[in-house]
Order: C-alpha cells, then sequence, then structure tokens
C-alpha cells in the first residue's frame, strides 16, 4: 500500500521551502483561513497529476517573484516522484528521476481522491466533471483505457479539423473510423466498470446516507439504439454544419438524480456533501478490491457543511478504508476530535501546523483528551 513517505515542496505558491516526513495513517493539517494549508493538498494534487486542482496555468503555482516551482515525493515503496513547473520552461515529470512522458505515469503510482469545496461540481457541474469522474475509475482499473482514451481524443480533434472546414467525406472517412473504434473501447469500458462499481457505491451510501429515489444513469453520449458509426453517418450534415462532432463518448454524462430531479436540486447542502464523499470513497474501495492498491484521500475542511456525526461518519469509513489521508481544518481541537472518534490510534496520525506558508510538525496530543488537547493547541499557537 504505497504512501507517501517525504514530501518537498519548493517555491509552490506561498510555500518557500519545506521538507515533510509523512504519516503513512493520517495527516492533520490545522491553521487560519489563507495560512498554506490548501497548498499542501494541492502540491499532492500536482505531485499527483501534474496539475492543480484549483487552477490551470502555471504562474499562479509558482510563489511570487520566483520563475519555477517543484514538488517532490518519496512513497512508502521506493518510488519518486517529481512535478514542476517554470516560467521559461515546459512543466518536467519525473518518475525515479526519469522524465516521464504524461502525467498517467504520476497517476498510476498515486491514486488521488480530493474531496474539498469544489466537489459539489459533481452533482451540480457540467457533464464534463463526471465524465472525469468516471474515467478515474476505468483508467485505474483498465490499463488499456488511456490508449485508446489519447487515441479518441486525437482522432476526434482532427475529425473535428476536417469538419470546420467541410472537408470532404474521403477525408473525413480515415478519423470518422479511428474515432468509431476508439469510442467503442471507451463506451464499454465505462459501462462495464459502472456496472461493477455501483454495489460498492450503494453500500458506501447506506452508510452514510439514506435517500428514497436515488439513482445513477450512465448516458453515452448517443442514441443507445444504434451504433455510434450509423449515428456519425446520419449525422454527417449536422457535424458539419456546427463544424464539430456532435454525438460520441466526448457527450457522455452520469445522470444524479432523486425520483425525476437533478439531486443537486432536491438535497441540502450536507446531504449533497454526503453523497459525493460516498462517491468518493466508493472509487477507493472499488479500486482497493480490483487492484490491491489504495487511494491517498485529500480532505479540505472536512467540517464544513456537515454535523459531528457525520464529520466521523465519513472519517470512520476513511479508517476502514485504509489509505493514507491529509485532513485539514481551522480548528485543530475539532480535528482530533474527529480522529479520536473514528478509532485511530495516536501512532498512525501525525499533526502539522502552518502559519504564513510555514509548516511545523507537532507533537500529537493524546488523543482520548479532548479538552488538553486544546489546551496544548492554545499554548502551541
Amino acid at each position: 500500500m504505497p504512501s507517501i513517505h517525504k514530501l518537498q515542496l519548493t517555491t509552490f505558491r506561498n510555500i518557500a521551502q519545506e521538507a515533510l516526513e509523512l504519516a503513512p495513517g493520517v495527516n492533520l493539517i490545522a491553521g487560519e483561513n489563507g495560512s498554506g494549508k490548501s497548498s499542501i493538498l494541492e502540491a499532492i494534487y500536482f505531485l499527483g497529476l501534474g496539475r492543480s486542482f484549483r487552477n490551470t496555468q502555471q504562474t499562479p503555482l509558482i510563489q511570487h517573484g520566483m520563475r519555477a516551482c517543484s514538488v517532490f515525493g518519496e512513497l512508502s515503496d521506493g518510488i519518486t516522484l517529481g512535478a514542476s513547473r517554470s516560467l521559461d520552461d515546459a512543466p518536467k515529470i519525473r518518475v525515479q528521476g526519469e522524465k516521464a512522458q504524461s502525467s498517467a505515469e504520476l497517476a498510476k503510482h498515486l491514486p488521488l481522491q480530493l474531496l474539498n469545496a469544489e466537489a459539489f461540481r459533481l452533482l451540480e457541474g457540467g457533464p464534463k466533471t463526471r465524465r472525469q469522474y468516471i474515467d478515474w475509475g476505468v483508467f485505474h482499473v483498465k490499463h488499456q483505457f488511456h490508449n485508446h482514451w489519447r487515441e479518441f481524443q486525437r482522432s476526434l480533434q482532427n475529425r473535428n479539423i476536417l469538419l470546420k472546414r467541410r472537408a470532404p467525406e474521403a477525408e473525413l472517412a480515415p478519423w470518422t473510423q479511428e474515432f468509431v473504434r476508439h469510442a467503442k473501447e471507451i463506451d464499454g469500458s465505462r459501462s462495464a466498470y459502472l456496472s461493477a462499481f455501483l454495489p460498492f457505491l450503494e453500500q458506501m451510501l447506506a452508510r452514510l446516507i439514506q435517500v428514497d429515489e436515488l439513482s445513477l444513469r450512465y448516458i453515452r453520449g448517443w442514441n443507445e439504439e444504434e451504433d455510434i458509426s450509423l449515428v456519425l453517418e446520419k449525422g454527417l450534415q449536422r457535424d458539419l454544419s456546427f463544424g464539430h462532432t456532435v454525438a460520441g463518448p466526448q457527450r457522455a454524462d452520469l445522470k444524479i438524480r432523486v425520483g425525476a430531479e437533478n439531486a443537486c436540486d432536491i438535497l441540502s447542502r450536507g446531504q449533497q456533501k454526503l453523497l459525493v464523499s460516498a462517491m468518493k470513497l466508493a472509487q477507493g474501495a472499488f479500486l482497493a478490491q480490483q487492484s490491491g492498491q489504495q487511494c491517498l484521500y485529500l480532505i479540505d475542511d472536512l467540517p464544513a457543511e456537515l454535523d459531528k456525526e457525520n464529520r466521523v461518519k465519513v472519517c470512520s469509513l476513511l479508517r476502514e478504508l485504509g489509505g493514507q489521508l491529509f485532513l485539514t481544518g481551522t480548528d485543530q481541537d475539532e480535528l482530533l476530535e474527529i480522529i479520536r472518534r473514528s478509532n485511530y490510534e495516536l501512532q498512525e496520525c501525525k499533526l502539522f501546523h502552518v502559519k504564513h506558508g510555514r509548516i511545523k510538525s507537532q507533537d500529537m496530543p493524546a488523543l482520548q483528551e479532548p479538552e488538553k488537547n486544546k489546551a496544548l493547541y492554545k499554548s502551541s499557537t
């Protein structure tokens, strides 16, 4: 079960230079708003995916006045990962010190699940967010999926270029054939994944939230009664008119409903957070069952929108799943209480306090003494 053993950040957002030794279990990160807590989670996300969860541009990641930033991680199985960005050069990704071809090589070693304020986009955002959710799961359990996805994107891009030029059908045909071939593989992989995954989600939902008439339905992106090649043939004039390919896996979605309504229109904010938490944790559980590989969980401000009992429910499930956990919050005593009630052991945990971009490792107070924890926290800050 790989976890991050050592983490080094250099001029990453407001963090100038830090080297952390992490716990394989829980890493609590406490500090005031704007102190740099979320930047630590963002750095780990950057290390695992080669991009930020907050911004795709390189400049905000690099500390003001600097020309580059980097994150380096040493995993518990000895694998080393590195990701960097520069104002002067293309982003760099390294695995075992060697240049990696794509961020997919990072993701294979460091599967991440993120739960933060943006997680609600899974319910209320556009189809792209839900496609990414499905494809994360397929990527980690079906090894050839990424190759098909990459080739599909290439065929889609080239077909769309030709459609905008209103190229003759003879020019379109080779790219249409490639599109169809990879579209069928992607759709088949997504359908098979969701069929196997949904029972895990149902189990997780039963532990976290009871919602009558909740349903998830996969929409493939074209008429389910027809073959994609026939759909493209019948829709060619429409595609030429629009200048892009209308039907296909690039239009897929996951409809999440309560009865006949979208879940985000029916559920309270707290219920939505529990639903999204269940969806994220279920993917981690399914990955562990399919491959034996554990996720790392990045949880930014768990207390937001959740009462105490539901916070403990989520953390107790994380404890059972067994992956490395990074949990941030403004109230250190509150974080300690959640961990204590979730039955984590002291030796499984590490505690960090962040202030003005500086990260300080602190001794873990005894988890069974929440009032004493509070007093210790006040004296240390």
